[in-house]
């Protein structure tokens, strides 16, 4: 089993236009879209005080998993967690007490973007490092997708520390902070069919660091 390597040097930035996209807001009595992103526009420096992105991984061998048959046949797995803290997600809250709905929402929708963007940028560190190891990474999968059912939680938690980020599993296998991803990378020795095109493809965030064209 390799050490597990803590990270905390993520760049997140969701665009205006994105996020309004994300939020979906279709009710006559909200703000137009242009009254909307000014309101972002005004609040972005703030909720960007509150995003503290972290990532945790962890490579280890076949023999050392649970054997469950998603990792069959990898040579390699690499098991992590990524969040962006607590604190935007207690704002949000805050202010849809405070009956401050749509601020509420943009906290709120801002913050999924965020996370989504750490865990792509998560992947493709664990993904350059399977190439450096000589394999070739599949894609990154979470539990409660497919046929890894959310219960896998648990063992995610047994071989990474997750409060070492502030993350902790609750007893429904929900993570806390809210605002936190889980994935596995398998390794294969051989080319793997990864479907569709590339996280990094379908990701908006032209400037990432970790951004690869594919």
């Amino acid at each position: 089993m390799m050490e597990i390597v803590i990270l905390d040097e993520f760049m997140v930035d969701v665009a205006p236009d994105d996020l309004i996209r994300v939020l979906g807001l279709k009710r006559k009595d909200y703000p137009k879209k242009e009254e909307i992103k000014e309101i972002i526009q005004k609040e972005i420096s703030e909720i960007k005080k509150l995003i503290e992105p972290k990532g945790i991984y962890r490579i280890i061998d076949y023999e050392e998993t649970n054997r469950h048959p998603i990792f069959e046949n990898a040579k390699k797995i690499a098991l992590a967690i990524c969040t962006i803290g607590s604190k935007l997600e207690k704002r949000s809250s805050e202010l849809m007490r405070e009956n401050q709905m749509l601020k509420g929402l943009i906290y709120d929708a801002y913050g999924s973007e965020a996370v989504e963007q750490v865990a792509c940028q998560l992947d493709s560190i664990i993904s350059e490092q399977a190439r450096k190891m000589g394999f070739y990474p599949s894609k990154r999968f979470s539990p409660g997708y497919g046929k890894w059912e959310i219960e896998e939680q648990a063992f995610i938690f047994k071989i990474l520390p997750g409060e070492e980020i502030g993350v902790k599993l609750r007893s429904s296998f929900m993570m806390e902070p809210r605002k936190s991803i889980s994935f596995r990378i398998n390794f294969y020795n051989e080319p793997v069919n990864n479907g569709k095109k590339s996280l990094c493809a379908q990701c908006k965030m032209k400037n990432c660091p970790f951004r690869k064209e594919e």
